[in-house]
């Protein structure tokens, strides 16, 4: 798995509360001008809901009238009556979720199918989409062989994500289709760990199915805790320990590339090396068709970033900028047995908050300039 679903505290009604409050400011912008700037959320559990909205209350993503649509398949294994649930109860009136239906198999994913005319729709009508993390990728979708530490749980969900991202971008598993975003070149695509494997699959790629396994030829997980810190992808004290309150993820230093977004793009030297979120055990391999690598870890083995060559706007990180506790210096996890630490004071004392900041700020220029 390559990121626990619903790791999340409850929120405080303070908290709620906020949340209303600028919603409700927001929604009378939208009667007021009439114009949106619509963002499309893949896999919109409440966690990922709660998420999009700090980013949005603490000015994090700052776009003006902005609306968002979580967007989920009708087949997939996920049950998400309760985010219905927690948009209903809490009021949140510029969040919308939208179910969609056909039938998707592993034949029909890269080609016109029963989906089609909607992942138009949706691409119509909005201004950027987030692919999230979740689970590992069926590897029959990429064609390889499925290894013993690969755990397929919501397959659906990835037939329905890949094909979606196919469309988007297009992919060498047919290169007479059209991509939607040669309609709109620039438009905003953001993706986040299984977002950006989900990436490279849909483009064509492969993945490494075990990074310690398979990059590293380590087996056991206590030769895996003798690695060095950069070499790791996520906590594997989480599982390992009796204590089940151990933090999930891994904060590890990333290498930019000269390139690529980030310095190009971004605006940051090629030699910053910001630390960064990770709980994944798969990563990219084979490079889908018009991807380039834009990130890497410290030792060039692990791809941590990609860019589409034909259309700039599309970014896959291998990490989680998105989790709103790594802006609260108040939020404290317990990262193995009696260690407690704050994500948001090692990014602030590792100079790598600021590289967070302003991944979302240039996102949100992107998208606040976008146009239909």
């Amino acid at each position: 798995m390559n990121h626990p679903a619903n790791h999340r505290h409850s929120i405080s009604l303070k908290r709620l509360l906020s949340f209303v409050l600028i919603l409700l400011v927001s929604t009378t912008a939208f009667a007021a001008n009439g114009s949106t700037h619509r963002i499309i959320l893949l896999h919109p559990t409440v966690g990922n809901i709660e998420n999009a909205l700090s980013l949005v209350k603490d000015g994090l993503i700052d776009i003006p009238n902005l609306e968002m649509l979580g967007v989920y398949y009708a087949d997939e294994n996920y049950d998400y009556s309760a985010s219905e649930k927690y948009l209903a109860e809490h009021h949140i009136e510029n969040y919308h979720l939208k179910k969609v239906e056909g039938k998707l198999t592993l034949d029909n994913l890269f080609r016109k199918n029963a989906c089609t005319r909607l992942f138009h729709q949706l691409f119509e009508n909005a201004d950027a989409i987030l692919f999230f993390g979740g689970p590992d990728i069926p590897p029959s979708i990429y064609g390889a062989k499925q290894e013993l530490l690969t755990s397929v749980t919501d397959p659906m969900r990835h037939f329905f994500e890949a094909s979606f991202f196919f469309h988007l971008i297009g992919g060498s598993q047919n290169p007479n289709f059209k991509p939607f975003l040669e309609e709109r070149p620039h438009f905003v695509i953001r993706a986040f760990c299984l977002g950006m494997q989900t990436m490279n699959v849909a483009a064509g790629g492969t993945l490494i199915q075990d990074i310690p396994q398979d990059v590293y030829g380590i087996r056991d997980v206590e030769d895996v805790l003798k690695m060095s810190p950069a070499m790791m992808h996520r906590n594997y004290f989480n599982g390992f320990s009796a204590n089940q309150d151990i933090f999930y993820g891994h904060f590890h230093p990333i290498r930019l590339v000269k390139d690529g977004y980030f310095v190009t793009d971004a605006g940051f030297p090629e030699t910053t090396i910001p630390y960064v979120l990770s709980a994944h055990h798969q990563c990219a391999g084979k490079i889908g068709q018009n991807l380039k690598v834009i990130a890497t870890s410290l030792d060039g083995k692990i791809v941590e970033g990609l860019q589409s060559t034909r259309f700039p706007n599309v970014i896959g990180v291998q990490f989680h900028p998105e989790q709103d506790f790594l802006y609260y210096p108040l939020r404290t996890f317990e990262r193995k047995n009696n260690e407690s630490f704050s994500p948001n004071k090692l990014l602030e004392r590792t100079n790598s908050l600021a590289f967070h900041k302003l991944f979302w700020k240039d996102f949100s220029r992107k998208v606040a300039e976008s146009e239909k």
